[in-house]
């Protein structure tokens, strides 16, 4: 079972791990890796009789390579619907593309991306501003943390995961997961209103960075931070890459739903 790393105290080696809406006590007895035990680190547990018996750290490397297999899984429906145009006959196709580009089409034989409904009803700009999005949600880190002289970082979606695991972040999850599913409403509802949907990604983002920064705020004012010369806010957390991405790709995707709807497509 996996699980994240609340607390921990390295004086005593004691903590508090949180896994499926579960906190567990652990010491550093149970600890089976070679590094320290660190604040918001990803673990494996082994739990009997509702107490843990073992606690493994899941390596940085592991945890890339299954969010990007999620995130080719949210993906797919996206690719599936590709790959079946590429069989299309004809030869090579270029159509306006609605949201601001032109849908230009391989002119090898036999492809004609062109004539796919997913392309023909986004165009590619908003299909490659919403891949982009999701790699910037859940793979680059957001914002890094700094804590007792430790640096941590971590996706948005993986921040707010783990707000929603402590009692305060449910909220920007739920608009996270809002926001990934915004593309599909144009899909399904033909109305030019549909297409205001796409502002969703921008506003999850700015909501979810607002609320991260909230928290760590009202954390740091809880150390007495930022006052008699203790360290602000400012020095306890940085915005990362991801949020760069996560927010340009969120403007991009807002302005072409915009577009669309002002076209009255």
């Amino acid at each position: 079972m996996r699980g994240r790393i609340l607390q921990y105290n390295g004086t005593d080696g004691t903590g508090t791990i949180a896994a499926e809406n579960q906190q567990y006590k652990f010491d550093i007895g149970m600890w089976k890796s070679p590094t320290a035990p660190t604040i918001g680190k990803t673990v494996e547990i082994v739990v009997h009789d509702s107490m843990l018996s073992a606690v493994t750290i899941v390596p940085d490397d592991v945890l890339i390579r299954e969010k990007t297999a999620e995130l080719g899984g949210k993906l797919s429906t996206l690719v599936s619907g590709i790959g079946k145009s590429a069989g299309t006959p004809g030869g090579s196709t270029s159509s306006p593309n609605a949201s601001g580009g032109a849908a230009v089409m391989s002119g090898a034989p036999g492809v004609n991306l062109g004539a796919n409904p997913i392309v023909q009803r986004y165009g590619t700009l908003t299909l490659g501003a919403y891949a982009v999005y999701l790699i910037g949600t859940l793979v680059f880190n957001a914002i890094s943390i700094t804590f007792l002289g430790a640096s941590q970082g971590k996706p948005l979606y993986e921040i707010a995961d783990l707000m929603s695991q402590i009692g305060g972040g449910g909220g920007v999850k739920f608009m996270l997961i809002v926001a990934y599913a915004s593309i599909a409403v144009p899909f399904v509802w033909k109305d030019r209103r549909a297409w205001l949907a796409l502002c969703l990604p921008l506003l999850a983002v700015l909501g979810a960075i607002w609320s991260g920064v909230h928290a760590i705020n009202s954390a740091a004012g809880g150390f007495g931070g930022g006052a008699g010369g203790g360290p602000g806010v400012g020095d306890l957390f940085s915005l990362g890459f991801g949020f760069y991405v996560s927010l340009a790709a969120g403007l991009v995707l807002a302005w072409c739903g915009f577009q669309r709807f002002t076209r009255n497509a």
